[in-house]
This record gives structure tokens, sequence and C-alpha cells, in this order.
């Protein structure tokens, strides 16, 4: 244990300076400013490691070479802990990623192949790091050890009882930050009052970034204790959180008045008063009269849109079969089918605007954009119906064709700097949506809905950080949901499980 009682109070000035940091990022939206502040975020992590060292090898002299390797340790640390947030950048890294409407696509099309081999290989560079997880203390011994070398005795310092404690110990830092946080907002929803609500968002940026480097410091360099006896800590500490509310308090995320929801029908169904994508459902809702009906197609391999929402459909003595490599006789074969034309001309027939989601898989056709503007040309221009989908390059077909239909972008994973992707409104997965994320796709300019919200809370946090609407199954829920900002305001600390976890 490191015996230096500096340290507990560099924590917590690390604490103010990456709330401070924070807060200019989630204020300026830049993509170059982002990489000086983690650059700083590196440089104050590095320096809080070092002094954490056991007492003794943080006052030895630093050679150029075990600088580099210090800070080469520090920036693999900060990687690490990407996926458990990295006190709050993550989400403002994963933003901000470029990415060309070709590789969103292509990344979302893939992305359960992508997610489940990057979370094995997260977990096996965790489980490798963990089981050198002394080589920085080694590495700024006084032995003048090589860096092969020292891998190597860290490697030989480590077991496999300390990797199951090191894995316990992330454990039991992420069960305490959920309880953190949710604790904290559960106590919101019961007393609702504006200044214990900025109050609890300055104990949150306080308490669960000094949780997590506790933890990390514990694993990596030395265990921290806080002797909560000094006066002098106290009052540092007492300060900080003063410093991290008013921070909190001056942020662009404190919620704004509620926008009137465009309600969107999710597949054409009310609360499972229908079938999903069939002109049945349209017919039984379109009477409620709300903005849009949203529902899906897919392209059969012979280039005839029909309304489905999976991609595959079963064949006897088969896998299932993509849609897009087989033939409409061979769909119907096997499974009742509706035509997409059937379907626009009975909506426009009873005055019911669509939101038409294009369904694009790897085997897609690359003209299908193009197709399905100039099979629909005149039913699509005779209500404002839109078309979103993954597929950037198909939107895009469409919008050349139809340069007054709106298109938007669907996400099923929120990352990357879509701002940049000339689309007309977004269409945002809404369990992992941030205040970040809908600030940097250009709200002001761009409508944005999330999908698919159920829940009342859901409801409540969407149109709460600003959206413009909703697509839900819910619809009749939604209408009748009663917002007040100030009584509703609690839901957006359940945002900071984004930020921290």
């Amino acid at each position: 244990m490191n015996s230096d009682r500096r340290v507990p109070f560099l924590i917590i000035l690390f604490v103010c300076i990456m709330t401070m940091l924070k807060w200019i990022q989630n204020g300026l939206h830049s993509s170059w400013l982002l990489m000086i502040l983690l650059l700083i975020f590196v440089g104050m992590l590095g320096s809080v490691i070092f002094i954490s060292l056991p007492r003794g090898f943080n006052q030895l002299k630093l050679t150029s070479k075990k600088l580099i390797g210090l800070y080469l340790a520090v920036i693999w640390l900060a990687i690490l802990w990407l996926p458990l947030g990295l006190f709050g950048f993550t989400n403002f890294i994963k933003a901000a990623i470029p990415v060309s409407g070709a590789m969103f696509t292509w990344i979302t099309v893939n992305r359960q192949v992508i997610v489940i081999s990057l979370m094995i290989l997260y977990l096996l560079a965790l489980g490798l790091t963990l089981r050198i997880r002394k080589f920085l203390v080694l590495l700024l011994s006084g032995d003048e050890a090589g860096f092969i070398r020292t891998l190597k005795l860290a490697w030989r310092d480590g077991s496999f009882g300390d990797l199951v404690r090191s894995w316990l110990a992330i454990l039991e830092m992420v069960v305490a930050v959920f309880a953190i946080i949710t604790g904290i907002t559960a106590f919101n929803h019961l007393i609702s009052n504006q200044t214990i609500w900025f109050i609890s968002k300055g104990l949150i940026n306080f308490v669960v970034p000094i949780v997590e480097l506790k933890t990390m410091l514990r694993l990596f360099s030395s265990s921290i204790h806080f002797d909560w006896k000094s006066g002098r800590l106290w009052v540092f500490g007492g300060v900080s959180l003063l410093l991290t509310t008013v921070i909190g308090a001056a942020n662009v995320n404190n919620g704004r008045p509620p926008r009137p929801q465009t309600i969107i029908v999710h597949r054409g169904v009310i609360d499972h008063n229908g079938t999903g994508n069939t002109i049945a459902a349209l017919k039984k809702n379109s009477r409620f009269h709300f903005p849009y009906v949203e529902m899906d197609i897919q392209e059969t391999k012979d280039h005839h849109f029909i309304c489905a929402h999976d991609d595959t459909v079963s064949i006897p003595h088969k896998r299932p079969q993509e849609i897009n490599t087989l033939s409409l006789k061979t769909v119907k074969k096997y499974h009742h089918v509706e035509l997409f034309g059937d379907y626009l001309k009975i909506a426009n027939r009873l005055h019911q605007p669509l939101i038409i989601e294009l369904k694009v898989t790897n085997q897609s056709d690359k003209q299908m954009g193009t197709r399905f503007a100039d099979q629909y040309r005149a039913g699509l221009q005779r209500l404002p119906h839109r078309v979103h989908s993954i597929g950037y390059a198909y939107l895009r077909q469409i919008k050349r064709q139809l340069p007054h239909t709106q298109i938007g972008l669907v996400t099923m994973l929120n990352f990357g700097d879509m701002s940049k992707l000339n689309v007309n409104f977004y269409t945002l997965e809404h369990y992992t949506v941030s205040n970040y994320l809908i600030r940097s796709a250009d709200i002001d300019q761009r409508q944005i809905y999330t999908w698919t919200d159920n829940s009342r809370l859901g409801m409540f946090r969407s149109a709460i950080m600003g959206v413009n609407g909703q697509v839900t199954d819910q619809a009749q829920k939604l209408a009748h949901l009663k917002i007040n900002l100030d009584r509703d305001r609690w839901v957006l600390l359940l945002n900071y499980l984004l930020d921290y976890l």
C-alpha cells in the first residue's frame, strides 16, 4: 500500500480536472480538441499512477526508457478501460470516430460477428494484462531490466489466484458504480428537487471516477487509503465536490423542455393488436391518425419488394435463407407475402404517411435504392413518405432519384461521427443514445428519432434528451404521456451508466 499522503489529494485533483475537460468537450464538440484533452488525460493519469507506486519506487529517477515504458503502459491501460467508460471519455471517443457511409453500413450489417469478436479479443487482452499486472512496478524499480525481461518477470510473479482476485476487483467496481448511480437516481425519483438533482450530478461525477481510479491503481500500481480523519482531506474533498457540482450545473446536458413528440407506429402495430408489416394492421391503426407508420421491406432476388422485417425465411429441410437470395415465387411457396406496392397504395388511400425501412444485408443488390425509387416514384410522392435504412449508399441513390423525399440513417450501434453523413434525419437505437451523441448529430438542423421506446422510462428519457419523436409499439401510451422537465429530469441521471460503464 502507498502511504504517501499526497496521493488522495492528487486523485481528487485528477477527478476535478477530468470533470473540467469533459465539460469543455461537451460544450465545444471538437474532434481536434478531444485529441488534446486525451493527451492531457494520459499525462495526468501517468502522473497519478507513478506517484501512487509503493513508497520508494516513485522517488527513483525516471530514465527516458522507463518514462516511455510508463506512458506506453498508461496508453494501453486507457485502451483497456474504454469498455468501462474511461472515466466518462468513452462516449466522446465513440462519437468522434471518423466513419464513411460505406463503413457505417458494413459495420452495422456485420455487427454481431464484429461485437462478439471484439469481446473475445478484449477479454483475452484484459486477462493477459491482469496476469502481468505488476509489470509497471517491476519496470519502474531500480533494476535496469529490459522491457521483455520485465514482462517475463511480471508473468512469473503472477498466479491464477491473483488473476481471479483481479477479475473480482473489476466486477466489484462495476457493481459499486452501478449501485451508486442507480441509488442516487432512485433517490431523485422519490424527491423531485432541482438543487438535489444538481448536487447528485456533482456527487456522481466526483465519487464514481474515484472508485474507478482506486480500482485501477489497486490493480496496476498500489492500493490507496483515504484517511478521512484528516480535516484537510475533508476540506479539499468538499471544495472539489462543490466544483464538480458547479461544473455540472453549467453543463449542456441538463435536459430541455420536451418537444412535441412525433409518434411513429412501429411496424404498424399498437400494443400487439396485429401482425407487423401487414396491410391488415395498417388499416386497423391508420384510423388513429398518428404522424407515421414505420414498416420494413426486403428485396427479393428478382427485384420485388415485399413487406418483411427479418432478413431470412425458413425453407423446409434447409437452413434459413436470406430473402434477397430467393425469388418472389420461392418465398410465396412457403410463406404468405404482401407486396410493398399494395401496402403503399393502401397507405396513400388512407392518407397515412409511412417511414419505410429498406433492409440491407451483405447480399443486397448494389442498385437496390435506385430500383426502389424508380418502381415507386409516383406512390412515394403522393404523401410525405420517408425512407430510412442502415444502408447509406442506398439512401443516397433514393435521394438522387427523389430529391424531395426525406431520408434517414438507422443505427443499431450508436458509434462514429454521423454528422458528416448527408441525411435528413436519424433513427437512433434508444438504449445507448446519449446527450453527447444527440448534440453531435446536429440536432438543430436534422430531426432525431429513437427506436424502439416502449416503456414509460424510455419515453421520458428520450423526450427530455431532446429527440423529435419516437418509434414505438405503444403509440397510445406515448400519446398520453405527460412530461414535466422539473419533475422527470431524474431519468437523465441514468445516462451516467453509459458514461461510466
